[in-house]
């Protein structure tokens, strides 16, 4: 068994739940009602676009180095009300 890694950006909506979209595989989106759902919904819609891709004989794009989020704290001093 191959295993795969996929890079996701997961995105809340003005509506309500995450839109999320794999950049490597070109037209894989899909959404979650919450942030845990939307990760879930990633998972299923990576497998049934590789699953698509075998059935077609179409050749399965690979990540070379997935994206690694990184999270910074930034302080900003705003200047005083006039």
């Amino acid at each position: 068994m191959q295993t795969l890694t996929y890079s996701v950006h997961i995105e809340p909506m003005e509506e309500g739940g995450y839109s999320v979209e794999v950049p490597a595989l070109p037209g894989c989106f899909t959404w979650g009602r919450t942030y845990e759902e939307a990760i879930a919904m990633a998972k299923d819609a990576i497998m049934a676009f590789v699953i698509s891709l075998m059935k077609h004989e179409e050749a399965i794009p690979s990540e070379k180095q997935p994206h690694q989020p990184q999270t910074l704290g930034i302080q900003v001093s705003l200047p005083a009300p006039a």
